[in-house]
């Protein structure tokens, strides 16, 4: 039996139903948006334990530290580069040496949250960028509470989980030296225009406009540190964004979050620049991790893809007037820049040892790893040996060969003002020095006194203290009466007025010694805030009565 042909005028009608499905198809493929292409994600090479830190209560001016173990899960080493925060109350330390494959290393990150953020709760973040690998970021969490530094107990750090069994902590190995590195990103260095998210406030760009001049500042709306320099960055904004510069302040926030702060009755009418979310935090990655400093409200100033200046805002005021006058020339700071870089990595690389040495109570390890910073950076040997000073008088409790290794770096520093003060400082107010040289102090503050001829602030404050610790209470008046009349700013003249005060009322005698605990704390003064592992330019604060 044969089947009929099918009709042609079905074929016909099947063609042309194929013929429009793909034209249909074409449309849709010139009328839809293209795809999402999809986000790399960061290999998992590292696993942080935990990921989210949970701070828990925190006090106003009083520093919590709690550790972050992060474990290799690669089957090769892998090196973190940097830690860079996301306020200035938020700081991080980062193991210094590559993480063998299986095994661990730890970081201490560190609160410190302002009066000002007092009854908030915060939530902050630390990106830890990871060579040839990439960014990763744990969030911070915690509650400020209302009371002050002096009517709360100290903030003690959180103990790090125990070892697994098979676990090799890195700290638990011999300590390599450090090594110097240069800084990535420094003055003169090309940059591409960043990436961001969203342009919150002001006319979106993404490329350099040939001459313009950029001011980019990296802030955050909760940061306290930002906000009590934001008077300055607006006056800035208005003076130099009348001569073409243009500013864009950069945060990790999402949009609607910054949208209502920009909206708010303080800031409505007080941010005349651009405000622009940058949640992946890739510009954070593009400029500040390249400079090895942990966050402040930092600056960047790029002018034709060119990093011009980059630093804190109270010292921006002479490289924008130089670019507005078109006199700055970006290689006249870098030496200088990137030595501070090279400083911020000698910090973290002694804040992790210090951590080490806290869990024994054992701080010639200190003294090693200072040595390692002297040689790698004989710049600034005179400051460094200051803080080995420091360490030798006081934790490590040396006396007599302490004060002899002082009065060598006397002698090889003899015009260092700021070194023969340190030392100076170190005798007088170190908390943990048992038997305190009084006539070397004494001697070191003079000395230093003379050479900074009466003009400095902070030497004339500290040759009050010795005054004062030798038992005069008149001459200690009288010097801190020179400082605050020297001090010209008004926080700093604040802390020189509260010690006048003291000096008035107290019974003048030697700073009390802390006892030596078994476990301190990182961050305490003795130890990282000012003393051991603090950079050189950190001066200690006298003491408030």
């Amino acid at each position: 039996m044969a089947f009929p042909k099918p009709a042609r005028t079905t074929v016909v009608a099947v063609s042309a139903l194929a013929v429009m499905a793909a034209g249909l198809t074409m449309v849709a493929s010139t009328l839809l948006p293209p795809p999402i292409p999809e986000i790399p994600v960061p290999p998992k090479v590292i696993a942080f334990e935990p990921a989210t830190v949970e701070m828990g209560e925190l006090t106003p001016d009083i520093a919590k530290t709690v550790v972050v173990r992060l474990r290799n899960l690669a089957n090769h080493p892998v090196r973190v580069t940097t830690a860079v925060a996301s306020c200035g109350c938020t700081t991080s330390t980062w193991p210094t040496d590559p993480i063998a494959p299986g095994s661990f290393a730890e970081a201490s990150v560190t609160v410190k949250p302002s009066k000002e953020q007092a009854g908030e709760s915060l939530m902050k973040t630390v990106t830890y960028l990871v060579e040839e690998v990439g960014p990763f970021t744990v969030t911070v969490l915690g509650n400020v509470t209302k009371a002050t530094a002096a009517s709360a107990a100290p903030a003690s750090t959180a103990a790090p989980k125990p070892a697994a069994a098979g676990d090799t902590p890195a700290a638990t190995a011999k300590r390599s030296p450090f090594r110097r590195s240069n800084p990535t990103v420094f003055p003169g260095s090309r940059l591409p225009f960043p990436n961001f998210a969203t342009w919150v406030q002001g006319e979106p760009a993404t490329t350099w406009a040939p001459g313009t001049v950029y001011v980019f500042e990296f802030f955050s709306t909760t940061c306290s540190h930002c906000k009590e320099f934001a008077e300055t960055v607006e006056g800035y904004a208005r003076e130099y964004g009348a001569k073409g510069m243009r500013f864009v302040a950069i945060t990790d926030e999402q949009a609607p979050k910054v949208q209502a702060w920009l909206d708010s009755p303080e800031k409505k009418g007080h941010v005349p620049y651009s405000v622009v979310s940058d949640p992946d935090r890739s510009a954070v990655m593009q400029m500040q991790n390249g400079t090895f400093r942990n966050f402040n409200p930092r600056f960047f100033i790029v002018k034709d893809g060119i990093v011009q200046w980059f630093g804190h805002p109270k010292e921006a005021a002479e490289p924008l007037a130089k670019l507005a006058a078109g006199t700055w020339d970006p290689a006249s700071v870098r030496a200088a820049i990137d030595l501070d870089g090279v400083a911020a990595l000698a910090k973290n690389y002694l804040d992790n040892i210090a951590r080490e040495c806290e869990k024994t109570d054992d701080w010639k390890p200190m003294l090693v790893g200072l040595d390692s910073v002297i040689a790698a950076m004989p710049e600034r040997a005179g400051q460094y040996e200051a803080q080995r000073f420091t360490v030798m008088i006081g934790l490590c409790d040396m006396g007599t060969a302490g004060d002899d290794y002082g009065r060598e770096v006397a002698k090889r520093h003899p015009e260092e003002m700021a070194t023969i003060r340190s030392l100076s400082r170190a005798i007088l107010q170190s908390p943990y020095v048992k038997n305190r040289n009084l006539d070397l102090g004494m001697e070191f503050a003079l000395a230093a006194d003379a050479l900074a001829k009466g003009l400095d602030a902070r030497v004339a404050d500290t040759v009050a203290l010795a005054h004062f610790s030798k038992g005069d209470r008149a001459k200690a008046i009288e010097h801190e009466e020179r400082a605050v009349r020297l001090e010209k700013d008004p926080r700093q003249r604040e802390v020189y007025e509260k010690a006048l005060a003291k000096f008035r009322t107290a019974t003048p005698g030697p700073e009390p010694t802390r006892p030596h605990p078994g476990v301190t704390r990182v961050g305490d003064p003795a130890i990282s805030g000012n003393a051991a592992t603090a950079p050189p330019s950190a001066e200690p604060a006298q003491s408030a009565p």
